[in-house]
Parts: structure tokens; sequence; C-alpha cells
């Protein structure tokens, strides 16, 4: 986690969960996420309490110093609600941090996610049934 890393862009994880299993998993996720971009994840910084406006926390505060004194270009984290619980605050932050030269990349953007996979068909759930009775031990057995 070297910030003077040539060619690599610096950037700090942010999470806002409520406890430390949870932080680790989705700071790990994140960490995956910067790396899997070449850039250097240099500090991990976290919050416990999303409800908590953002202007006001402390790790919040601790992300902008970063920014501020040039440690880091930009910010990963896990969630747009991790940012903002309301619509269109997670884009209202992106577009600060833009103006001020850095970026914001979440992890998970419901809003991108691909449309649902299909639904099954009648067969599909026949088949599905009768592996599930063979697996219960009934007699039952896959047609060919």
């Amino acid at each position: 986690m070297n910030p003077d890393t040539p060619g690599r862009v610096p950037v700090a994880l942010y999470v806002a969960a409520g406890d430390a299993p949870t932080v680790d998993l989705l700071s790990d996720y994140c960490r995956q996420y910067a790396t899997a971009r070449d850039w250097d994840a240099v500090e991990a910084v976290t919050d416990t309490d999303r409800l908590i406006p953002l202007v006001s926390r402390p790790g919040w505060a601790r992300v902008l110093s970063l920014l501020a004194t040039g440690t880091v270009r930009g910010v990963v984290t896990y969630s747009p609600a991790m940012l903002a619980a309301i619509e269109g605050g997670y884009d209202a932050v992106r577009a600060l941090l833009s103006e001020q030269g850095a970026f914001l990349a979440a992890t998970r953007r419901p809003d991108l996610a691909p449309e649902a996979p299909p639904r099954r068909t009648p067969a599909q759930r026949v088949r599905r049934q009768g592996l599930a009775d063979a697996a219960y031990g009934s007699d039952w057995r896959p047609a060919r």
C-alpha cells in the first residue's frame, strides 16, 4: 500500500457498517475491486453508523482529509447506500468529489445491475422438484 507507486492511482476504501465482521468483509471486497483496477488502496476508513449524516461522520472526515492532502485521488465504497440514504445522494457526492478532481466508485451498483434472470419454465420446475425428491430418497428418476 504505497501511494508513491508509479502508475497506480491511490484510493481510500470507505465502508459504513455496524459490526466488525461486516466491515472486514466489505473492506476486503473494496480492496479486491481496487486491486483489479490497478489502484493502490492506501487506507481503509470505516464508520459504524450509516444513519448519521455523511458530513458528521468521523470516517468520512478522514476520507476528505486524505483527498485534501492529495494522499488519495479516489474513494472506493461498497455501495451507494454507504454514503447516502436518499435518492440521488450518491450522485451528488460523486459530483462534488469530481469537482475537486477526485472520483468515487461503488463496487455494488444496484441501478446498474443486469435484469433479473428469466423465470423457470414449468418443465424446469418439474425437473428441479424431481431432483429434490431424489435427494430425499424418493423413487423418482430423471427422464432421459
